[in-house]
């Protein structure tokens, strides 16, 4: 496994980026379950961003991995990096803004804090990211308790399903780092090429996308999810993995919410209620203090 290093002011920015792009996708799947059903989201979304990597991949005279190990793995991640967390999503958008999503994602941090905690030694509790994670998850359950007791179970439904996604991602960054010796773009594409496999045979049985007339605004926001936010967003997103580690690029987390309310509010004109920016609040201070090193002794004399 390929050592990881410390984050660079281009490694910063590529994690605004993939904030930016991953906000936008709540804002993009409210407008295409106007036309579409969720499994024909998370389908498109695989398939498109599949081609487009492994087309990057192919034209720059990269391969398939060989390995069986490394088929297994890509598998497994297949299934918690892409057809899972786009399925529950999408679902639960059905019930929820596009504002909401995005703030139940940024339990991503803290998921991903625990899973390294145990099973790696990339990071590991202190009494800093403890503190941090009590605010998060006060924050969560801040939004999924008043709102979920005041919409109704189909609301808490939808929340509890971006939960699911937000954990799934954070399962699938920590068995990234076993793909670490692979070029991004085969990872990543190979990752969606197995994703494919799970949801392809489901979608063409249960949902055929050619009985499908779609608006052109629902299928612009489809196209858009499949080729940027899903496809373009997953070579930054391995990527950032290979060189920095799972923890930290999980603190795209950080900046999926915020990016997730300005685009909703700026195209959608959603303005979330009180419990959300609270919540809000309290995920993103939490993220900041989870992230603060503590100060060692000096040396007397």
């Amino acid at each position: 496994m390929t050592p990881i290093r410390v984050a660079t002011s281009r490694d910063a920015a590529k994690l605004v980026a993939l904030g930016a792009i991953w906000g936008s996708a709540f804002m993009c799947i409210e407008v295409a379950l106007q036309s579409f059903s969720p499994l024909i989201i998370a389908v498109f979304r695989i398939v498109l961003a599949a081609v487009l990597l492994l087309a990057f991949a192919f034209a720059a005279g990269l391969r398939l991995p060989r390995a069986p190990r490394d088929w297994v793995l890509l598998t497994i991640i297949g299934l918690f990096g892409a057809s899972l967390p786009f399925l529950l999503i999408s679902w639960g958008q059905q019930h929820i803004q596009a504002s909401m999503a995005a703030i139940l994602m940024g339990l991503g941090p803290f998921a991903a804090l625990l899973l390294n905690h145990a099973f790696t030694s990339d990071d590991r509790l202190t009494l800093p990211k403890l503190v941090g994670m009590s605010l998060g998850f006060a924050g969560i359950a801040t939004l999924v308790g008043l709102e979920g007791f005041l919409s109704g179970r189909a609301t808490l439904l939808g929340q509890l399903a971006v939960l699911g996604a937000s954990f799934s991602y954070a399962l699938s960054g920590l068995l990234t780092r076993g793909l670490s010796h692979l070029d991004p773009r085969v990872s990543a594409g190979s990752v969606l090429l197995s994703a494919a496999l799970y949801l392809l045979p489901v979608a063409l049985l249960l949902d055929p996308p050619w009985q499908i007339r779609p608006s052109a605004e629902a299928l612009a926001a489809l196209i858009f999810l499949g080729l940027v936010s899903s496809g373009f967003a997953y070579l930054l997103r391995f990527q950032l993995i290979k060189d920095t580690g799972a923890v930290y690029m999980s603190q795209v987390s950080y900046l999926v919410p915020v990016f997730g309310v300005f685009w909703a509010w700026l195209f959608l004109g959603e303005l979330p209620r009180e419990a959300a920016w609270i919540a809000l609040v309290l995920v993103l201070l939490g993220i900041n203090v989870s992230r603060l090193k503590r100060r060692r002794p000096q040396p007397s004399g």
